[in-house]
């Protein structure tokens, strides 16, 4: 069933509560300032205009009633491990901390939490400032397609599987870090990045693609693969960083690769310089990877 906010409820919270698994929400143009939690299966949000999902909380900060938010409850939008099958088209997740008071102590501000297996996002934007992105489930697998991502400190981070494929990702501070995986040395891929666009604002340098989040945890193995991207931002020579610096965790914890990715001007991306834990796939192994994440977009959109 097909439900519209402002004719059928006047927020998109209501809707959302009121809708069964498998019910289509229909958002019309506006910003919507509101904190939404979504559990019902197959459930898709799809918007018609310019759709915009915004709040304003991050961690340490507090609600309406005195409860402080952590990390993890920060999130503008949060979908649940239950919404499996969930799809969203055409919206802008985001969370404003930071990003309308730059005074603001920087910390974590979630614009999307999603632990749904068989999660959709099309043409959809995400953005932040810090831990933008939050996809995680030991066993959850996620498609992001012609979407744009931006932050600055770990802001596509978790442990879930994702396949982001003509997405484009941009930088908005010098030494931002790209991605925080914590994938499970059990899982075959974490982050994928394909045919993607990486850039940065003007003026900032020194980019990481990346660093392992809890690496030095029993079971994980972070795995982050950018193949056949555009880099058109100052990346560090050395590529990626291990968490917090602490030498000796990322050797052993980490699966960091790359493949036959360019500059803007169509030159591959020089990596004489990457750090000597990471790796640049032959293309046998990067056909193999992509041959498993590329399940990832057979997912129904319709």
């Amino acid at each position: 069933m097909n439900i519209y906010v402002r004719r059928d409820y006047k927020t998109v919270k209501s809707a959302v509560e009121a809708a069964n698994d498998g019910d289509i929400i229909v958002i019309p143009s506006g910003i919507y300032k509101e904190k939404i939690n979504i559990a019902k299966k197959n459930l898709t949000l799809v918007g018609d205009g310019f759709v915009t999902l915004t709040y304003d909380a991050a961690s340490g900060n507090s609600d309406e009633n005195g409860v402080e938010y952590n990390t993890f409850t920060s999130a503008t939008v949060t979908v649940e491990e239950t919404a499996v099958g969930f799809k969203a088209e055409n919206i802008t997740f985001e969370n404003s901390y930071n990003r309308i008071d730059s005074d603001r102590a920087v910390t974590q501000a979630l614009a999307i939490s999603c632990g749904a297996d068989k999660s959709v996002f099309h043409h959809c934007n995400f953005l932040g400032w810090q831990d933008t992105m939050y996809i995680h489930g030991s066993e959850t697998r996620q498609f992001f397609y012609d979407c744009y991502i931006e932050g600055s400190v770990d802001f596509i981070f978790g442990d879930a599987a994702a396949l982001f494929e003509e997405c484009d990702i941009n930088c908005v501070r010098s030494k931002s870090y790209i991605t925080a995986a914590n994938t499970s040395e059990n899982k075959e891929a974490g982050f994928v990045f394909y045919h993607c666009y990486i850039s940065a604002n003007e003026n900032c340098e020194c980019i990481y693609l990346g660093r392992p989040w809890r690496a030095q945890d029993d079971g994980i193995n972070s795995h982050t693969a950018f193949i056949e991207c555009t880099y058109n931002f100052d990346c560090a020579p050395v590529g990626w960083l291990p968490w917090r610096l602490e030498e000796g965790t990322e050797a052993k914890n980490t699966r960091y690769l790359e493949y036959n990715n360019t500059d803007s001007h169509g030159h591959l991306i020089d990596v004489s310089e990457r750090a000597d834990w990471s790796r640049q796939l032959t293309h046998d192994e990067a056909e193999t990877l992509m041959s498993y994440v590329g399940k990832f977009a057979e997912y129904p959109t319709d």
